[in-house]
C-alpha cells in the first residue's frame, strides 16, 4: 500500500492515541477532575447560590459550561470573525455577501482569526451531542457522570485555551494534537454514557 494509502488509517490513529490521554486525565484524580472541573464546580456553585455543585447536579454543570462554550463560540469568536474581515480586506467588512467576503482575507492574523473561528464552529455539534447524552443521562453523582464531564470540561479547555490561541500564533503542531485531544474528548464523554 502506498504512502498516501495509509494516510487514514495514520491520521484514525492519531485521534485515537489521545483518548488513553483524556481518559486519564478525565478520571476523578486527575488534571480535569482535580483542576478544571473544580473551577466550573465554583462557578456553578456561585450561580445557584450555593445550591449546587458539579457532583450534585450534572444537568446544571453541563448547561453552565454549553453557556459558556456557546458564547465564546458564537459571540466572542463570530465578533473575531467580523474583525480579521475588517482588517483583512482592502475594501473593509462587507455584509452584503459574508461568506465571500471570508474568503477574500489571505494570510497572515487576519487569516487565522477567520480560520479560527470556522474551526470551533465545526468541532461545536460534535460537543453538542456528547453534552445533550451526558446531560440527559447522568441525574446524579457518579464515577462514569464524573469522568464525563471532566472530559466535557477538558474538551473546552483544549479548543478555547490551547487550541484557538496557538492557531491564532500559528503554532501547528500543537495545534493539530490539541483538536485531536479534544475530539478524544468528546469520545470518552460519550463512552463513559455507553458504559456507565
Amino acid at each position: 500500500m502506498s504512502a498516501s494509502g495509509n494516510f487514514p488509517f495514520v491520521v484514525l490513529s492519531c485521534y485515537l492515541s489521545g483518548v488513553p490521554l483524556i481518559r486519564f486525565l478525565s478520571s476523578p484524580t486527575g488534571l480535569g477532575g482535580r483542576f478544571l472541573t473544580p473551577l466550573l464546580s465554583s462557578a456553578l456553585h456561585s450561580v445557584s447560590n450555593g445550591a449546587s455543585s458539579v457532583e450534585n447536579n450534572p444537568q446544571k454543570a453541563v448547561a453552565l459550561l454549553t453557556v459558556f462554550y456557546v458564547f465564546v463560540v458564537h459571540i466572542l469568536s463570530a465578533i473575531m470573525s467580523a474583525l480579521a474581515q475588517l482588517l483583512g480586506n482592502k475594501t473593509g467588512y462587507k455584509n452584503k455577501e459574508p461568506r465571500l467576503n471570508k474568503r477574500t482575507v489571505t494570510g497572515g492574523l487576519p487569516h487565522r482569526m477567520v480560520a479560527t473561528h470556522e474551526a470551533l464552529y465545526d468541532i461545536f455539534p460534535a460537543y453538542a451531542v456528547a453534552a445533550a447524552l451526558v446531560a440527559s443521562t447522568f441525574t446524579g453523582p457518579s464515577t462514569a457522570a464524573s469522568t464525563a464531564i471532566n472530559a466535557l470540561v477538558l474538551h473546552v479547555f483544549l479548543k478555547l485555551f490551547v487550541f484557538a490561541p496557538v492557531y491564532l500564533l500559528s503554532i501547528d503542531p500543537v495545534r493539530t494534537y490539541s483538536h485531536m485531544c479534544s475530539v478524544a474528548a468528546v469520545l470518552v464523554a460519550i463512552w463513559a454514557v455507553v458504559v456507565g
